[in-house]
């Protein structure tokens, strides 16, 4: 599995107890569908770990206990590490709150306004924003990397060097 068909779920917090159950850290609450198993990211790759149980004990933390995972020194072993789950995965409520973010405005931290979101392209590997400034549209990916925050109805990004000057030049 890459990380471009998942949904970064969020982080090993903490172990909770001493049988091997993990704590993470919702980086989207959301409902999701079906979990029989997650990727958690070690040594560069996504690994497969299936799950025994999943409980919400908050809106953003979750309970885990995963198979093959029994000990406390197992559990540990697994604290700051990524999760990923399968996109298939995701509740389809989650996947619309995308469209949600058209018409918003976009600021990028080093150019400012760059424009407002005019579509989301999700029907590629990696979901996309296309941002239109009025005199063209140009594509940004949706990526946990590049968003710093949405706050009412503005989007702040903060883009690689050189990604927006392709199409501001």
């Amino acid at each position: 599995m890459k990380k471009e068909d998942c949904f970064f779920l969020g982080y090993i917090s903490r172990k909770h107890g001493y049988k091997g159950v993990v704590k993470i850290k919702l980086e989207t609450p959301a409902k999701y569908k079906d979990l029989a198993h997650m990727f958690i990211e070690m040594n560069g790759g996504l690994v497969p770990f299936f799950i025994d149980s999943f409980r919400l004990i908050k809106e953003n933390i979750a309970l885990v206990n995963f198979e093959d995972v029994g000990s406390e020194e197992d559990a540990q072993r697994l604290v700051g590490k990524e999760v990923f789950i399968p996109l298939e995965f995701i509740d389809e409520s989650q996947q619309n709150e995308l469209a949600a973010l058209i018409g918003f405005e976009v600021i990028d931290s080093k150019h400012g306004s760059i424009g407002k979101v005019n579509d989301i392209l999700n029907n590629t590997a990696q979901d996309l924003f296309q941002i239109s400034n009025g005199y063209q549209d140009f594509l940004v990916p949706i990526t946990e990397e590049f968003i710093q925050k949405i706050e009412g109805n503005t989007i702040y990004l903060e883009t690689p060097e050189g990604l927006i000057d392709l199409f501001l030049e």
